[in-house]
């Protein structure tokens, strides 16, 4: 199936094209790229990963660009509304099988992105949001994606699973709330093998280019998680650029937000030569 969507024609001017690549496993991954350029340029490509509520529709959010081809695509699981007792060892498999695919699934489609005619594999950027931060700095570590833009991220998964559960059941049953926290949290990190995002952010490569930014007043993601990711990052060989913009935690309905924020990555983008289309190839 990657062989095959490598061989698709080029993203219609103006228009998008939706693909599917088929993991080792079987499942089928629904993959969208948008292309708003009626230029006949190769393009660079920036891949969005956003919240797992929204998958591919993430590149709805983001204003529409001349500049480069919008990728997004559908997490290979979902989470369930409520998990009982008896659902969580099951649970458990299904996340871990699910990071897996997910991070399997970028590794696919880096390939195909390179293989295209119609992009320049030499800029091509991926775009970790929130949840899909840890995502998208684990395959930049593992593919060659020239940029790596980290939008309220974090590292410390066992802090940050924690602190999602205390945030919740310490207003309503106080210290036994932060208590059964570290408990869930335990038993997470048990159960569920996933990669340290710290440990990818710092075997990133000094021709990797890397935007991290923080909401100054982020309720979703302790201070001490993200200063985590930061430290990694700062002890890799990549070139950085950290801001801070005011504001909380980057929601889906806040469209001006998001438009601010892509404003903000697209001009750093800009600056690192991300952004800057190569002329046709004659011929």
């Amino acid at each position: 199936m990657l062989l095959v969507a490598a061989l698709l024609p080029s993203v219609a001017a103006g228009g998008e094209e939706r693909l599917a690549l088929r993991l080792t496993s079987g499942t089928e991954v629904q993959v969208r790229l948008q292309r708003a350029s009626d230029s006949k340029a190769r393009l660079p490509a920036i891949v969005v990963l956003g919240g797992l509520e929204r998958g591919a529709a993430v590149i709805d959010l983001i204003p529409r660009t001349a500049e480069a081809v919008v990728v997004g695509l559908d997490y290979p699981f979902a989470m369930p509304e409520r998990v009982s007792w008896t659902d969580v060892l099951p649970l458990a498999r299904r996340i871990e099988k699910g990071v897996q695919e997910t991070l399997e699934t970028l590794g696919r489609l880096h390939v195909l992105l390179t293989r295209r005619a119609d992009i320049d594999s030499d800029r091509l950027t991926i775009v970790g949001v929130s949840l899909g931060a840890p995502f998208a700095v684990v395959s930049a570590a593992r593919q060659d994606w020239h940029g790596l833009v980290i939008i309220d991220g974090f590292a410390d998964l066992p802090r940050t699973v924690r602190y999602q559960f205390a945030r919740r059941w310490r207003p309503r049953y106080g210290l036994p709330g932060e208590v059964l926290a570290w408990l869930v949290q335990t038993a997470a990190m048990q159960l569920i093998d996933v990669p340290e995002p710290e440990a990818a952010a710092r075997s990133l490569r000094q021709d990797q280019h890397v935007y991290m930014i923080d909401a100054r007043e982020d309720e979703f993601v302790p201070e001490q998680s993200r200063e985590s990711l930061r430290e990694a990052l700062r002890q890799s060989e990549a070139q950085l650029t950290f801001e801070m913009m005011p504001g909380r935690h980057i929601r889906a309905h806040e469209g001006q937000v998001i438009a601010q924020l892509y404003e903000e990555a697209r001009a750093w983008m800009q600056r690192e030569g991300l952004l800057a289309a190569k002329k046709p190839d004659r011929g």
